[in-house]
C-alpha cells in the first residue's frame, strides 16, 4: 500500500494541474465571459489559431410592459470575426420594430456570452 501512495499522489497532482505541458503550464484551457456588440475578445496566450471561440446571444430585444402587441423581434445576429492575431471582434445585434410599419425597424446593439477553448 505504501508503494502506491507516491504514484497515486502523482496522478492526483497531474489531474489537478490539468496534465500541464511545457510552455502552457500557466495558461488556462478555457475562458468565458460577456461581451458587448463591437467589442473584442482577446486570447489569454498564443494566437487565435490556438483557440476556438463560441459566441451566443445574451441580451437581445426590448420589453415594453403592457404594450407587447406592437413589438417585433425580427432577427438576431451573433458572430465573431478575426480582428488580428490575438483577438476576435464580436457582432451582437438584433433587428427590432416598435410599430407595425417598416419605417421603425432598425438594428440595435446587444451583448453576447463567449467561450474560448484551447485547441
Amino acid at each position: 500500500m505504501r508503494a502506491l501512495r507516491p504514484a497515486l499522489a502523482a496522478c492526483v497532482l497531474a489531474a489537478l494541474t490539468g496534465c500541464a505541458t511545457p510552455g502552457r503550464s500557466s495558461a488556462p484551457r478555457s475562458v468565458s465571459g460577456t461581451v458587448a456588440h463591437g467589442d473584442v475578445v482577446a486570447v489569454p496566450s498564443g494566437t487565435v489559431n490556438d483557440w476556438s471561440l463560441m459566441v451566443a446571444p445574451m441580451r437581445m430585444g426590448v420589453e415594453e410592459p403592457r404594450s407587447e402587441n406592437d413589438n417585433r423581434l425580427l432577427a438576431i445576429r451573433v458572430f465573431a470575426t478575426v480582428a488580428n492575431d490575438t483577438s476576435w471582434q464580436v457582432t451582437a445585434q438584433y433587428r427590432f420594430g416598435y410599430a407595425l410599419n417598416n419605417a421603425s425597424v432598425f438594428w440595435v446593439p446587444g451583448s453576447a456570452n463567449y467561450l474560448l477553448v484551447r485547441r
